[in-house]
């Protein structure tokens, strides 16, 4: 019996210096979780200076994919 096991991250900011910053080190913090899940990360804008990185089942492991919501 598998169990799947969900690793998000929601990164918020109002000036794009300080997301930029808070997107790249989410994603660098999923990197040896989603490796270990044998996933990729999907990081998704879910609104205006919002966004949610996850490890993802339908993101190739090794791969970072930016998506609609």
């Amino acid at each position: 019996m598998t169990h799947a096991t969900q690793v998000i991250r929601r990164v918020s900011a109002t000036d794009v210096a300080t997301l930029d910053n808070l997107l790249n080190s989410a994603v660098e913090d999923l990197i040896p979780e989603a490796l270990a899940l044998n996933q990729g990360i999907k990081v998704t804008r879910v609104g205006p200076g919002d966004y949610i990185v996850e490890a993802a089942p339908d993101a190739p492991c090794g791969y970072t994919i930016y998506g609609p919501r």
